[in-house]
């Protein structure tokens, strides 16, 4: 497959590790061509991202988050199993498996998630800042994955929700979250957890 990849970011945050106010929108648009089949499709994705400081000391930040995708000019079957969309985990919608949420089929071994050709995904955080350096965020993550071009939600979003804690240090906060999922596929299990560097989004 040969494409051509462009991005377009826009960023007005105060810290793009640790942010508090502004916001960040990007887009990307990914014309592809595939030599076995001498299909032409194009990958599109936008995301855009939100902070809202509360108090004068920073210590209560809200912040959102909303994406999308869309494979155009392609049907399931044409785009490889690696290129398709795929919604779960850390950086999607925590408490469910890896890439476990969107189409799947019935397989010998139980379910498999196959991908999809469109994705939504959001979420939404409240960053309180116990003392400097501790911090709670409660947080509440949603998306879905679907067959077609545009995702019509002809199924239903899954939810996943928990609570995180944070450790801030002089560079970036340390990041451990767990999360549970409120609709759990059979390949997902009770609760998951994350720990990463920075904050989610």
């Amino acid at each position: 497959m040969f494409d051509v990849f462009g991005e377009v970011t826009w960023d007005t945050r105060d810290n793009i590790l640790d942010p508090t106010t502004g916001f960040r929108l990007s887009g990307t648009l990914e014309p592809a061509y595939d030599v076995e089949t001498g299909g032409l499709m194009t990958f599109v994705k936008g995301e855009a991202s939100a902070y809202r400081v509360l108090d004068d000391a920073k210590r209560f930040v809200l912040a959102g988050r909303v994406a999308a995708g869309s494979v155009v000019g392609a049907s399931l079957t044409d785009i490889q199993p690696s290129r398709r969309y795929y919604v779960g985990v850390g950086g999607s919608v925590r408490g469910y498996g890896y890439r476990n949420i969107g189409p799947s089929v019935k397989t010998s071994d139980g379910t498999e998630t196959v991908g999809g050709l469109s994705f939504v995904e959001g979420s939404v955080e409240a960053r309180v800042k116990v003392t400097d350096t501790i911090g709670i965020v409660p947080f509440v993550d949603a998306g879905a994955a679907y067959e077609g071009e545009i995702p019509d939600f002809s199924e239903p979003l899954k939810i996943g929700t928990g609570v995180g804690l944070r450790y801030y240090t002089p560079i970036r906060p340390l990041r451990f979250d767990v999360a549970f999922p409120l609709d759990p596929g059979p390949n997902d299990l009770d609760f998951a957890l994350y720990l990463g560097l920075s904050q989610a989004f």
